[in-house]
């Protein structure tokens, strides 16, 4: 049984906003009130919470939730799935001594995790992906120094490598990307006791198409001339979700036009380009 108890604590923790209670509390009474769907519902939340990343790595692929969970899944299930990782949280920031500073930014980004979808889209429920990147913050994987983000990871030759993600917010400049993974060493030692690891960075923001097409003297261009990078797979899907704010477009002709970035990429779509993600290796 979900203990109603520990979701209003989530709330005080996380400082989310209480009108999402009673949502809360709507889906709980569903899943606690069918056996199957509370046995689907546990299996999950002990994968996310228990299991291996590689396991959860391939959740990242699921992008309708009934394929996790199970037909006509509440969509305020994934909410709930974050919401009931806060003791572990809590758990993980003291067993790994994080600071204030880093505390903060936990519980700010979980909070976002939760809301965004909510707030700024419009959706019934968070998507599967925004739960997703809520664990790795709730099991203390990733850790934020300036303005750059770093995930602890281990690859299949045992060595520990740092995945670099770009959290929106402010531009990315590039002195300030500089300096955060200068200061990065030092925190990713003091949490993770690791000193000789790989930095790499998958990203649309290192698509070598997207590279060929901008100013060099531009934040993007310099971003991208730090790394080593490899085309990876078809990117296409995260250009319209962080250039356009689109989930999908069946028709390149719509897009918008209100910034050099989305006037320069729809160019290309028009014309039948692909863009591919950017995978890079720290210079």
């Amino acid at each position: 049984m979900i203990n109603i108890k520990d979701i209003d604590n989530a709330f005080k923790f996380y400082n989310i906003d209480e009108k999402y209670k009673n949502r809360c509390y709507e889906c709980i009474k569903k899943i606690n009130n069918n056996d199957h769907y509370k046995k689907v519902f546990n299996n999950v939340y002990k994968k996310l919470y228990c299991g291996d990343f590689k396991e959860i790595k391939e959740l990242w692929s699921i992008k309708n939730i009934d394929e996790l969970f199970i037909s006509n899944t509440d969509p305020f299930c994934t909410n709930l799935i974050v919401l009931l990782g806060f003791e572990t949280h809590k758990n993980n920031i003291e067993k790994i001594k994080l600071d204030n500073n880093q505390i903060s930014i936990h519980k700010k980004r979980v909070k976002e995790c939760f809301e965004n979808d909510l707030e700024n889209r419009g959706y019934k429920g968070i998507r599967v992906s925004q739960m997703l990147w809520s664990i790795y913050f709730i099991r203390t994987r990733i850790i934020e120094v300036g303005r750059l983000q770093y995930e602890y990871t281990i690859n299949d030759d045992n060595k520990a490598t740092i995945k670099i993600h770009i959290p929106r917010g402010s531009k990315l400049d590039i002195l300030s990307v500089k300096k955060s993974i200068s200061d990065s060493k030092e925190q990713l030692k003091k949490m993770f006791n690791i000193s000789n690891y790989d930095y790499v960075c998958n990203s649309w923001l290192l698509s070598n198409q997207i590279y060929e097409i901008i100013d060099k003297d531009t934040n993007i261009s310099k971003f991208h001339e730090l790394f080593n990078v490899q085309d990876g797979e078809n990117c296409i899907n995260d250009i319209l979700n962080f250039v356009y704010e689109l989930g999908e477009c069946d028709n390149y002709s719509l897009l918008p036009e209100n910034t050099i970035l989305q006037k320069k990429v729809k160019e290309q779509l028009l014309n039948k380009k692909t863009f591919y993600l950017g995978l890079g290796i720290l210079k």
